[in-house]
């Protein structure tokens, strides 16, 4: 498979004009999102580590809504934003949901196939239990695909909003608090399409759309390679596949899936909390 170059340092993002001393921890935990990137040699690991930093992000997100300064000038906005905010959370949060539960399923599909390959490595035979989990698991991959387009779909209806919320607004730090939340939201959508990109099988390199989202320019092309999910796809209906490179790759694979499980998990639970506070901030 060929290798999928993410560079260690991502350049910055650049704080907007309407910068906010209160909003400085948000924006370094974006800044974050830009540093923790280090070469790989897989597309899974790459997104391994932009989910654990949104988990991390929104972490941070928590904290910074329960600041007294942030519910202050949250609360006293009364303006379309507020209903932008509470309705991406929740669009967030529904895709991150069924994209875990994928995981568990795939998890388990994955876990009966390599049970076959196992029994029949050990006591031979005709492997008719072999043939019915391949199948299995072959038709859940398509439905995985659909699921995972159908949630790509959803995932456009989402936007992290205008770059600057009313340049002109006479309150600075309204500004600075819109501005950063809605980056946390569009970096949401750039690791979660990364992600989805990978389940249906299109090609994806989440620096470059990282990149586009922390205003970075436009980044070299990037060599087209299979994931470990596509290369499990070809050599499970291959019969020239052998038995331990396909035990190989069904490890690989869920050690993949494990990782996207735990960190969706992880990712949920942080949406839930900052919808919580957002709902909380409305009803003061």
């Amino acid at each position: 498979m060929a290798n999928v170059i993410i560079k260690k340092q991502l350049r910055s993002v650049s704080l907007p004009p309407s910068s906010h001393p209160s909003t400085s921890e948000i924006e370094e935990a974006l800044n974050k999102m830009n540093t923790v990137y280090t070469t790989t040699t897989g597309s899974s690991e790459s997104i391994l580590l932009g989910l654990a930093g949104l988990e991390q992000l929104y972490n941070c997100t928590e904290g910074f809504l329960k600041m007294a300064s942030t519910q202050r000038v949250m609360s006293s906005d009364r303006s379309e934003y507020m209903e932008e905010m509470l309705d991406r959370s929740l669009r967030l949060m529904d895709i991150c949901s069924v994209s875990r539960d994928l995981m568990v399923e795939a998890h388990e599909h994955v876990r009966v196939v390599q049970s076959c390959v196992r029994r029949k490595k050990i006591v031979g035979g005709r492997g008719d239990q072999l043939d019915v989990s391949v199948s299995g698991y072959v038709r859940f991959r398509k439905n995985m695909r659909k699921e995972a387009k159908k949630l790509l779909g959803a995932l456009k209806k989402i936007d992290g909003g205008s770059s600057s919320y009313g340049k002109d607004h006479e309150d600075d730090h309204l500004v600075a608090v819109i501005d950063a939340m809605r980056r946390v939201v569009s970096v949401s959508v750039v690791v979660l399409k990364s992600f989805l990109d990978f389940l249906s099988g299109r090609q994806s390199n989440i620096k470059s759309k990282l990149a586009s989202v922390l205003k970075k320019k436009k980044d070299n092309h990037h060599e087209e390679t299979k994931n470990e999910l596509e290369i499990l796809d070809s050599s499970i209906c291959e019969d020239f596949c052998s038995q331990d490179d396909l035990q190989k790759q069904l490890w690989e694979v869920e050690v993949s899936i494990g990782g996207f499980e735990k960190n969706l998990e992880g990712l949920f639970r942080g949406l839930i909390r900052t919808r919580a506070s957002l709902l909380n901030i409305i009803s003061h």
